[in-house]
């Protein structure tokens, strides 16, 4: 007797939707750890204020990875030889930090206005050269971190964290568009309807947790990574950013067994943390 097939596969919209979104759970939220990532203690050892170079050759691809000081000052020397590290190397394939930055008409403008993200995307359009972001899409952040934080701490994270960026570019700190969008993107999400919902609750929310800041906006940059146990912040700076890391080194790894050349410009965190894993990974090409 034959197995009545639509019964065994229902074909009711209801069905098909919920299969489709736990799928896209499942890829949102699994992701491989390499073995050998340095953790922030073990970086903050041996770290300081200076560029950091990786350059790896295998039998198919070959990296260049420079891991920068976020700087927005064209005379900043780090810019001329992230300039002369492209010429020599000639890459074929380009990773940036952040998002694929706007294009801007001049390598100042370029640099004022975006920092290390900036003057790469300048350069991949002016030599033709494909250009990628190396990290993950927001979406898969946010449902990620929504394993382990609040609704709560998780936006007003992300919009703290943007301030922090956003002094760092020089950008009007009086300008918060950004946050009202930020909170947009994040409620759209259902493990994020808990408040703040609106801009007014953001900043009644943010003074009840943090009464001691005069403006949210001047929130200092070390509330990311102090070591009070009451401050959130530090805490899902570092489960975001070793998700961001392990996001990186399957990208880099990607395009290395392509054959590319590639040249990726990020924070020199990054580049330390992830050396020991990219090093053992590459040697098995």
């Amino acid at each position: 007797m034959k197995k009545d097939l639509r019964k065994q596969y229902p074909k009711e919209p209801k069905f098909l939707l919920a299969l489709w979104f736990i799928l896209i759970l499942l890829g949102s939220c699994s992701y491989r750890k390499y073995d050998g990532l340095l953790t922030w203690e073990e970086y903050k050892k041996n770290s300081a204020r200076e560029t950091y170079i990786l350059e790896l050759v295998t039998e198919k691809g070959s990296l260049v990875y420079y891991g920068s000081i976020h700087s927005v000052d064209p005379r900043d020397p780090q810019f001329v030889d992230i300039e002369k590290r492209w010429r020599r190397f000639r890459p074929t394939k380009v990773l940036c930090e952040g998002c694929i930055w706007p294009l801007e008409d001049s390598r100042k403008r370029a640099i004022r206005q975006y920092g290390e993200g900036g003057l790469v995307r300048f350069l991949a359009a002016r030599n033709g050269i494909p250009i990628k972001c190396i990290d993950p899409p927001r979406s898969r952040e946010i449902f990620y971190l929504s394993h382990f934080f609040t609704p709560e701490r998780v936006k007003l994270y992300y919009i703290l964290r943007q301030a922090v960026v956003n002094r760092n570019l020089k950008k009007d700190i009086k300008d918060v568009n950004y946050a009202r969008n930020i909170l947009d993107e994040l409620i759209r999400f259902r493990r994020y309807e808990g408040n703040p919902n609106t801009f007014h609750e953001f900043e009644s929310t943010v003074y009840k947790v943090f009464p001691e800041l005069e403006s949210w906006q001047s929130i200092p940059a070390f509330y990311f990574y102090s070591n009070n146990p009451e401050n959130f912040l530090p805490r899902i700076h570092r489960k975001l950013n070793e998700y961001r890391d392990h996001h990186m080194i399957k990208t880099l790894i990607k395009e290395l067994k392509k054959g590319e050349r590639v040249f990726a410009v990020v924070g020199r965190s990054h580049v330390v943390k992830q050396e020991p894993v990219l090093r053992s990974e590459l040697s098995a090409f």
